[in-house]
């Protein structure tokens, strides 16, 4: 019996070899027949043992110095944020990477993205991809069809000009906090600006969401208050602090009741004739009390609204936290262009637009063919099987040669400005934003499927950007015997040097000590 047990337990891992094997070649078929020049993979992206734990051999790998070319590039969990388009420049600007899980296509050609994201419903959401979003139940990013409809009519609600100032204000203030902190407060020099840029946006997500405003707290503050807990500390705190630690359990049970008990206080609200809540919580209530109301099927239930608030406060918090760090990071990197953000507000939004082009922290939107059906690249028609993976890369088509030229990998924020002689009352503006058309740029996606987040998230980081940078200034800290020159360099590749977790970004960033001044003052 024993002897059984353990020769079927040697037995798994040939098994699992043998059925790599033949699925890899099934899938190579498959993808030779679609025409696309194809990208070998010999590990699934989605094999969880490799999610976990293959970014640490790639690593290894790297500094020990056996790290062939394609283990090196294409083994790395989000190796598409630090690939962009050179993969592209190699293979075309689409291609199939195989693998023994299955296929997946990867696209960088702004016509075939736009042809894609314009055609919905062949190119729908890959739903079992986002069902780790279904904490609470269905909501705005896991739905599709008539009741996604019914979602994004009731969320839509949410964010108004209104809900916006709310915003500004927010992130001025903890924007002034977070600032304060890391000249007076933190170690020097400052390693933890990667957290405590979450802890900022935790804060305005706390604030948005829920009406409760906290005063900032740096990042050893934080680790100091949770070793000396306090009775003042409420179930928004505990959902912040949570979520910040991802302890999944006990943010789902703390978040859930603070939202349903705000679910009931907005409703009494409501019928006392008391509307002034200006938090997303508030608005979702009384847009489904409005649908309800008017006798529309259009309503969501009290857990799709506690849903639809995770969904926010997911998706909103680690994406503009590693935006905001990611873009200090590099504006310690490239001193020219410290005083020019401090300007004025459309330099900040240039800035932010310069890092949704390099370093998009969703970097793909993942899409799902419902059936076979084409897509032309580069004039060319291509069939896609059913079920297939279609990754409409936003790395790659942001850094397109083709559309950017030889500097489309260069940090150069003054490429999303143009000079103008507009006139403004009483003098001339010599500069203003400029747009770029949107096939070529889509950091918050297109059409019905636009993040609907877009306007927080840009109100959120400019307000922030110009609290730091109107008056101060920062720099990397060289480490022993480096010149500052150097540490600006360090800093321009650690920026550039992606790794996902659960969203793309700097790997390490603590590997930079950052110093905060005044501007034009001296060390």
């Amino acid at each position: 019996m024993f002897a059984t047990l353990v020769l079927s337990l040697a037995a798994l891992p040939a098994t699992f070899l043998v059925w790599s094997a033949l699925s890899f070649r099934s899938n190579l078929i498959k993808a030779r027949a679609i025409g696309l020049p194809v990208l070998v993979r010999y590990v699934t992206p989605s094999n969880l043992l490799w999610m976990a734990w293959g970014s640490k051999l790639v690593r290894l790998a790297r500094r020990l110095g056996i790290a062939t070319e394609n283990f090196d590039r294409f083994y790395l969990f989000g190796w598409e944020g630090n690939e962009r388009y050179k993969v592209y420049a190699q293979l075309g600007d689409a291609f199939t990477l195989v693998t023994p899980g299955g296929n997946w296509i990867y696209v960088a050609d702004p016509d075939a993205v736009w042809e894609a994201l314009k055609r919905p419903r062949e190119f729908g959401r890959n739903l079992e991809q986002l069902a780790v979003l279904d904490v609470y139940g269905r909501s705005l990013s896991t739905t599709e069809g008539q009741e996604w409809q019914k979602h994004r009519k009731i969320t839509a609600a949410t964010f108004t000009e209104k809900n916006n100032e709310f915003v500004w204000h927010s992130s001025l203030a903890q924007a002034k906090g977070m600032l304060e902190y890391w000249m007076h407060r933190a170690p020097q020099p400052v390693r933890s600006v990667a957290e405590d840029c979450k802890t900022f946006t935790l804060n305005v997500l706390a604030a948005a969401l829920f009406s409760k405003p906290y005063p900032f707290e740096g990042l050893e503050e934080m680790q100091q208050r949770r070793s000396e807990p306090s009775e003042n500390s409420d179930g928004a705190y505990q959902y912040r602090d949570s979520l910040s630690r991802k302890q999944t359990g006990e943010a789902v049970a703390d978040f859930r009741s603070y939202v349903l008990n705000m679910v009931e206080e907005e409703k009494a609200n409501v019928e006392n004739g008391n509307t002034g809540r200006r938090d997303l919580v508030s608005a979702l209530v009384r847009a489904s009390l409005k649908q309800r109301k008017a006798g529309r099927d259009m309503t969501v239930t009290e857990e799709e609204i506690v849903s639809n608030t995770f969904v926010y406060g997911f998706a909103g918090n680690d994406t503009t936290a590693i935006t905001l760090a990611h873009t200090i990071v590099n504006l310690a990197a490239y001193p020219r262009l410290k005083d020019w953000i401090a300007e004025e507000i459309c330099q900040c939004q240039a800035v932010i637009m310069e890092f949704l082009r390099l370093c998009h922290s969703l970097g793909s939107s993942s899409k799902l063919t419902k059936e076979a059906t084409s897509l032309t690249v580069n004039g060319k028609r291509y069939v896609i099987p059913q079920n297939t993976n279609v990754q409409l890369n936003f790395c790659g088509l942001h850094t397109n040669a083709k559309i950017r030229g030889e500097s489309a990998l260069d940090w150069n924020p003054a490429r999303f400005i143009e000079p103008t002689n507009e006139q403004i009352g009483s003098s001339i503006k010599s500069e203003r934003l400029r747009q770029s058309p949107e096939k070529k740029y889509l950091p918050w996606s297109w059409g019905e499927r636009v993040c609907p987040g877009k306007r927080f998230s840009q109100v959120e980081l400019t307000a922030t950007l110009a609290v730091l940078f109107r008056e101060h200034h920062v720099d990397p800290v060289p480490e022993t015997s480096e010149s500052i020159a150097d540490s600006r360099k360090r800093a321009q590749r650690i920026s550039m040097d992606i790794q996902m977790t659960l969203l793309n970004e700097m790997y390490k960033s603590e590997r930079v000590g950052l110093r905060w001044m005044l501007r034009n003052a001296l060390w």
